[in-house]
């Protein structure tokens, strides 16, 4: 039996302290297993480095069994109809999506869904500061972690990784970049790329503009948003690849900081298909915005709740049904204690069509009134998926066991702001006179912004 191993490491790349092994091994071509176990001196230090979320408990001996478990569906991959044999789903989540795997895929050599080999490519620059670089066993060593001693191992050969091996999670076109004397350059081989420069796209216009539009808008009305700005193709010298139809040296991009790479090293972060240990497939539909809310309550209490919801409403404002399970993430500055970063990948989808609904449920789809999923698309609107109402907060605050006055205050107050400064914003803004008309008729179609003016009216004739 042949076994690949990945060493797994946590910290700045001069200081990494290695955590475990990530083992793969087929015993059939219908019977892989991937596994990562944790190293002893890791399993037991309770004031370790954190990895992830979903791994952590508050007792230190119930934590070492958690570690010990090698049964455990957080620590174990699984078969995937669609996408084959996937890696534990906290790695799963690391790895590149869409043409960003293409191409690791295309320079690497393997298969695209070779998940091992693609986490072993883009081990050196992965998100948060997770590293996975090939690691050599002995045997004895291998029978020990794997079998216990119980089966015959042979290591194979991992690669290095690839110096062009980032991992980028999303299907718009982009790239990392650093930048130096006011270009955007491809990172060197000891700097960081915190910056990536998302690209014009063939079928979308001035998509850059419309998502750094809707970035201030979110701002606007009381979201943290991370930091992005607009930049002409002429800043960008980088080799990329991407077909971006007619562009000029004067077309935009968009420049968005990295909230992993602002530190003077990485700083460590998780999505929450991580932090819920849901595979990246399954972004869309194995979770509620309840659970997630439930996760921010307990980390930071209202105010997170609160902040979550300032999202949501603002996407429904804005047409934006794409805040999957991986676009919502948590980051931990020091290593070991979680914050909320700015709000990213916030587009204004209804400036092209009208888009209604939500990527994930807002409560959970067996909360009484609320009719079973049904199939669909994300971003079309079903029974099983209502937007925010007073009725939908009364459950959701019910569920999260917060008073309801509080949250109804922090949504009135994002409709407040909107209304009052989103259509100068959008009148000034640079995308073209249709999808200006697109988006301030979807934001004024929304029941609460609707309400919200009928309630001035009244006030204003009084």
């Amino acid at each position: 039996m042949n076994v690949k191993a990945l060493a797994i490491f946590l910290g700045g790349m001069d200081a990494a302290h290695r955590i475990g092994v990530l083992f793969q091994y087929h015993l059939a071509h219908d019977a892989v297993t991937t596994r990562f176990v944790a190293d002893e001196g890791f399993a037991t230090n309770p004031a370790g480095l954190l990895l992830s979320s979903s791994l952590r408990v508050a007792n230190p001996e119930a934590q070492r069994t958690l570690w010990a478990d090698i049964t455990s569906r957080l620590l174990n991959g699984r078969f995937s109809n669609r996408n084959g044999w996937l890696l534990p789903a906290l790695f799963q989540n690391l790895l590149p999506e869409g043409v960003f795997r293409d191409r690791i895929a295309e320079l690497r050599a393997c298969d695209p869904k070779d998940h091992f080999e693609i986490l072993a490519a883009c081990g050196k620059d992965l998100p948060g500061f997770v590293y996975a670089l090939p690691v050599d066993l002995d045997r004895d060593t291998l029978n020990r972690y794997i079998t216990q001693n119980q089966d015959a191992l042979e290591m194979s050969v991992t690669a290095e990784p690839l110096e062009e091996g980032v991992s980028l999670s999303g299907v718009q076109p982009k790239v990392a970049v650093t930048l130096k004397d006011g270009r955007y350059v491809a990172r060197t081989k000891t700097g960081e790329a915190h910056i990536i420069a998302k690209l014009p796209v063939v079928g979308q216009p001035q998509l850059p503009e419309l998502e750094h539009l809707s970035l201030q808008l979110a701002g606007a009305a009381g979201v943290n948003v991370c930091e992005a700005r607009l930049a002409p193709l002429a800043l960008l010298a980088v080799e990329h690849g991407y077909d971006m139809d007619e562009t000029d040296a004067q077309t935009l991009f968009l420049a968005v900081n990295r909230y992993d790479r602002d530190g003077p090293g990485r700083v460590h972060c998780e999505d929450f298909a991580q932090v819920l240990g849901v595979w990246p497939e399954d972004k869309y539909r194995e979770a509620s915005y309840t659970q997630v809310a439930l996760v921010l309550n307990a980390l930071f209490g209202e105010k997170g709740v609160a902040e979550l919801l300032r999202r949501l409403l603002v996407n429904e404002l804005l047409g934006n049904p794409d805040m999957h399970l991986k676009n919502i993430g948590l980051r931990y500055p020091d290593g070991h204690h979680p914050e909320l970063p700015g709000a990213y990948d916030i587009v204004g989808y209804s400036a092209y069509a009208k888009r209604v609904g939500h990527a994930l449920h807002l409560l959970p789809p067996d909360t009484p009134g609320v009719k079973p999923k049904l199939k669909a698309e994300p971003g079309i609107a079903t029974p099983g998926k209502p937007q925010l109402s007073p009725a939908v907060l009364r459950q959701f605050c019910a569920i999260l066991g917060l008073p309801e006055k509080p949250m109804a205050a922090v949504l009135r107050k994002v409709i407040a702001a909107a209304v009052v400064k989103w259509p100068d914003m959008i009148a000034a803004s640079g995308i073209t006179d249709q999808m200006k008309s697109n988006l301030s008729a979807h934001f004024r179609s929304h029941q609460m912004v609707q309400s919200f003016e009928k309630r001035a009216s009244r006030v204003a004739a009084a």
